[in-house]
């Protein structure tokens, strides 16, 4: 389970690095300590941090990514790598959403286990 907590801090510390970049300092604050929550482990905080990171890909990182390729397609400046690029840090953190689920879920007990 280490590694999805791991996954998940990821996720938020690239939107905080996005932030910094930026200068929005409480933005980049709250993306750096929201993992946090990951500590409670009530299902409520769980997918309120998947929704923050859903929502972060499309309103950061997609806008980011047709921001930048078409200013790279207007400056005639090479894209297809940054769209590559865009596109695997928005998988990255819809999988960060994704693997959120098993922290959610409890362990089943196989029956070799539970005897």
């Amino acid at each position: 389970m280490w590694w999805r907590v791991g996954w998940i801090i990821v996720a938020f510390w690239l939107l905080s690095a996005h932030s910094l970049r930026y200068d929005q300092l409480v933005l980049m604050g709250l993306y750096a300590l929201a993992p946090i929550g990951l500590f409670i482990k009530h299902p409520a905080v769980i997918r309120l941090l998947q929704a923050i990171l859903c929502i972060s890909v499309v309103v950061v990182w997609g806008t980011t990514a047709i921001d930048a390729v078409q200013m790279r397609i207007a400056h005639n400046a090479p894209w297809i790598r940054l769209a590559i690029i865009m596109g695997g840090v928005i998988f990255f953190s819809l999988g960060a959403v994704w693997i959120a689920n098993g922290i959610c879920r409890k362990p089943v007990l196989d029956e070799k286990q539970a005897l």
